[in-house]
C-alpha cells in the first residue's frame, strides 16, 4: 500500500515538470507579450493571413510587411514601457492599430478594402464590446 502511495506521489510531482519541459515557457512568461494566453502574432503570420484573405499581389506584400513591421515595433515599445498606465498603453496601442490600418487600406484595391473592412467588422463583433474592440479601421469613407 505504501509503495502505491509513493508511486502516485512521484507521478503527481513529475508530471507537471515534464509537461513544462515539453511545452516551452508557461503562459505569462517573457515570451507572452499580450498577457496569459495571448501572444502578439508575428509579422510573418499577419502577412500570411492578410495575403490569403485579401489576395495580395507580389507588389503589395513587401509594402504591407513594412507597415506590419512598423506596427509591431511600435507595439513592442508600448508594451515595454512599464511607466505608462494600463489605460495609457491601451489607448496608445489603439492609436497605433488605427494608423496602421489606415496605411494598409491605402495600399489596397477597392475590392481588397471592402474585404479588409469586413474583416475588421468581424473582429469587432468577435470581441463583443470588450475593451479594445474598437481598435479596427475607422469606418470606410463614403464613395
Amino acid at each position: 500500500m505504501k509503495q502505491l502511495a509513493y508511486l502516485l506521489l512521484s507521478l503527481a510531482l513529475l508530471t507537471p515538470a515534464s509537461m513544462l519541459a515539453q511545452g516551452g515557457p508557461p503562459p505569462g512568461g517573457p515570451d507572452d507579450a499580450m498577457g496569459p494566453g495571448h501572444q502578439m502574432p508575428t509579422v510573418d503570420r499577419q502577412l500570411e493571413h492578410l495575403s490569403r484573405e485579401l489576395k495580395l499581389t507580389d507588389a503589395q506584400k513587401p509594402q504591407v510587411k513594412a507597415v506590419l513591421e512598423d506596427q509591431h515595433e511600435q507595439m513592442k515599445q508600448v508594451m515595454d514601457n512599464t511607466s505608462a498606465s494600463r489605460d495609457e498603453s491601451r489607448t496608445k496601442m489603439r492609436e497605433i492599430r488605427q494608423a496602421s490600418n489606415a496605411k494598409l487600406r491605402a495600399l489596397l484595391t477597392d475590392e481588397q478594402k471592402a474585404r479588409f473592412d469586413k474583416m475588421q467588422a468581424e473582429r469587432r463583433d468577435r470581441m463583443g464590446g470588450k475593451p479594445g474592440a474598437d481598435q479596427g479601421a475607422p469606418p470606410p469613407p463614403q464613395q
